[in-house]
Parts: structure tokens; C-alpha cells; sequence
């Protein structure tokens, strides 16, 4: 079987069935479409009330998100595979541009920040967090626009940008932070002050 054949299978299984029920449609297409959103606010409250080691993973996790989410824009333009609905494969619970399919830039986003705590001294978040970019996957795919093989390239590919950059991010993260926090507090040194963020 080839990896195209094992691919379209794959998303045939996983894709949203005829009878699928609302309830089923619901979450999938919020965690599909919202859940990044939910991500973001999150993450923006535990840096303003985190504490400092909680704001250098996030700094860290923004980072190689960052340059993950880059490398696979330039992949998707390179590649510019079309996604399922594009090809007239399965059904669509949502609307999206027709843009390249591969690799996911959903799945780059979650399994990026899930890998920059997984290898740091937090790996419990990064265990619960490499969960969550599994079920993005999976919604991803049960919505109809993305293939599984858009998954796994996502993955490899947020797994080697942290790999990679890791011994970099130990030998200048000090001064990265030093430099991030001397602006956060110049821009809201008075909410800071007042005690209202930290």
C-alpha cells in the first residue's frame, strides 16, 4: 500500500461519517476552529500573572512556535497540496481557503508549544499539551481540510525545530529574557506597580 493510498484511508476513517451526530460536530469544530483562540487567552494570562520561570517557557514556546509556523507556511507555498475539499474528499464541517494543505499549520502551532515545554523542566505540561495537539489533529481531519499526512508533517517537523534550537535557547535565553522583560515592564510598568499584573 502506498503512503497516498494509506493517507486517504486514514482520513476516510477519521473524517466526519453521514451519521455523525450533532454533539460530535460540535466539538470537533471547535476544537478545530476555536480552540487556538482559547490557547492564546491562556497564554496571555500566565504570562501577565505567571511567575518568572512561567513567563520563560512562554517566551520559549512563543519563540519556536514562531519559527515553526514559519518554516511551514513556506512548506505549504512550496508544496501547495490541495486539501480535501479540494479534491472532492469526504465532507467539509467548515470553510477554509483553499491554500496548501500540507503541512498543518494548526497542528505546527499546538505540537510546537507542546514540545518547547516537553523538553524543559516542565515536561508534565508538555505531556498534557502533545495530548491536546493530538486532538487538534484529529478535528482537523474529522472537519475535512486536512489529511493526516498534514498531521504527521506538522509534528516532525515542530519535534525538529525544538530539537534543533534547544541548545541555542539554554545559551542565550537569559539575555532573550532579560531583554523581553525590560520592555514588558517599560510598556506596563504602571498595571505593574498597582499590583494588577506581575
Amino acid at each position: 500500500m502506498s503512503i497516498e493510498n494509506l493517507n486517504l484511508d486514514l482520513f476516510s476513517i477519521l473524517n466526519v461519517p453521514e451519521q455523525a451526530s450533532p454533539l460530535m460536530m460540535h466539538f470537533a469544530t471547535f476544537v478545530a476552529h476555536d480552540l487556538v483562540f482559547l490557547l492564546v487567552i491562556c497564554f496571555a494570562l500566565f504570562w501577565l500573572y505567571g511567575s518568572q520561570n512561567s513567563k520563560t517557557l512562554i517566551l520559549k514556546a512563543f519563540i519556536f512556535c514562531c519559527i515553526a509556523l514559519s518554516i511551514s507556511e513556506v512548506a505549504s507555498y512550496l508544496f501547495n497540496t490541495p486539501r480535501p475539499f479540494v479534491r472532492h474528499v469526504g465532507q467539509t464541517l467548515i470553510t477554509h481557503e483553499a491554500t496548501g494543505s500540507f503541512p498543518s499549520n494548526h497542528m505546527t502551532i499546538f505540537s510546537s508549544i507542546a514540545f518547547a515545554y516537553y523538553f524543559s523542566a516542565r515536561r508534565d505540561i508538555g505531556r498534557f499539551l502533545l495530548a491536546v495537539a493530538w486532538l487538534v489533529a484529529w478535528s482537523r481531519v474529522y472537519v475535512g481540510v486536512h489529511f493526516p499526512i498534514d498531521m504527521l508533517g506538522a509534528f516532525v517537523l515542530s519535534w525538529v525545530v525544538n530539537l534543533a534550537g534547544l541548545k541555542l535557547w539554554n545559551c542565550y535565553q537569559a539575555k532573550l529574557m532579560s531583554g523581553v522583560m525590560w520592555m514588558y515592564q517599560k510598556l506596563f510598568n504602571p498595571l505593574i506597580q498597582k499590583g494588577l499584573i506581575k
